[in-house]
């Protein structure tokens, strides 16, 4: 399966991009965590990107295209995926549709989580992240074992700049503006499952893999 997970800025994607792709052993393949290993590492692409992702903004399109065809290209992406963050806008479905056929079409199927925006805000102020392996917390619905640690690697969790509550408007009015446009794009094409994002992340997940019963 060819999945997308589509949603505003902590609505959840990450956390069940990973839930997702660990049922369909698959890839998750997270454009974010792509461009911030750039940003890590301070790549010319990571320099290029780095003031306007901190503010809220996205990365160009022919970058994102560049950089999602190349971990495409690789072997575990072959039989399917989980796409998080990708694509952000119409130029890049329509771009990244023209790369698939009618036997193996780019996308199979949308998930759109949905919540109210107060909610949103509360949980971006509370999330953090480990600069190690990408996991994602949220200190009321998903807290580490260990206060500011990572389960998995034991890493001190940090917040990522973007997620820094003063952004928070600017990010949903580019969510709004650039990407909110695909749920009626892919809605067209039949491949469109919305899901309520409220609530406890098994309990999203759940509702998740009841819209997906009719694939």
């Amino acid at each position: 399966m060819r999945a997308v997970l589509l949603g505003p800025p902590g609505s959840g994607k990450g956390t069940q991009g990973q839930k997702l792709a660990d049922q369909l052993r698959a890839p998750r393949i997270a454009t974010g965590d792509i461009i911030r290993d750039h940003i890590a590492r301070r790549t010319a692409f990571g320099l290029k990107v780095e003031e306007r992702i901190a503010a809220g903004d996205y990365a160009p399109d022919e970058d994102i295209i560049h950089l999602v065809s190349l971990r495409l290209a690789q072997p575990d992406a072959t039989q399917g995926y989980v796409l998080d963050g990708f694509p952000r806008n119409l130029n890049q479905a329509r771009l990244f549709d023209a790369t698939g056929g009618a036997d193996a079409p780019a996308v199979d199927v949308v998930i759109a989580l949905e919540i109210d925006e107060t909610v949103l805000i509360e949980r971006t102020a509370g999330r953090l992240v480990c600069p190690k392996c990408a996991s994602v917390y949220q200190m009321h619905l998903q807290p580490p074992k260990q206060a500011g640690r990572c389960d998995r690697d034991g890493e001190t969790l940090v917040r990522r700049p973007e997620d820094d509550p003063g952004t928070m408007p600017h990010r949903l009015d580019v969510y709004h503006q650039s990407t909110l446009p695909l749920t009626q794009y892919y809605a067209q094409q039949g491949k469109l499952r919305p899901v309520d994002a409220s609530g406890s992340p098994d309990e999203v997940f759940q509702r998740i893999l009841f819209a997906l019963k009719d694939r």
